[in-house]
């Protein structure tokens, strides 16, 4: 009768030998950062003070449309349409196919798409480009 026994495989384990070193490396590098940036503290530019605001104020990129549509309609319009558009995003799909069930073309769609895009695209141009 032959033994079927296979010998034990030796070597590194990956739990918890491995897990454990990497935890370890990970907390040396998150407490050395941690005394790095307490001995050597990052100062980006001036002290905010809370007291004076600047003259002017403009939001990231991603927002300048949104902003240019503000500033561009009156305070109903600016405030309410945009909540139409969102709408009309979240709902797309429904919206899609009335467009073409009432129409029956289906590039009515891309093209309502495209002005979008168009638009959007320009009112942020228009408010990126200084005055």
């Amino acid at each position: 009768m032959s033994d079927n026994k296979q010998p034990e495989e030796e070597g590194y384990r990956f739990f918890p030998d491995h897990i454990l070193t990497e935890i370890n490396i990970g907390l040396f590098l998150f407490y050395l950062c941690c005394i790095l940036a307490i001995i050597l503290p990052v100062e980006v530019g001036q002290k905010a003070n809370p007291l004076v605001t600047p003259e002017h104020i403009k939001p990231e990129w991603y927002f300048y449309p949104m902003y240019k549509w503000i500033k561009m309609t009156p305070e109903v319009v600016g405030l309410f349409f945009p909540m139409f558009v969102i709408a009309i995003f979240i709902f797309w799909p429904l919206v899609d196919s009335l467009i073409i069930k009432l129409t029956g073309s289906k590039v009515l769609p891309t093209i309502i798409g495209v002005i979008g895009m168009v638009i959007v695209t320009s009112l942020m141009i228009m408010e990126a480009v200084p005055h």
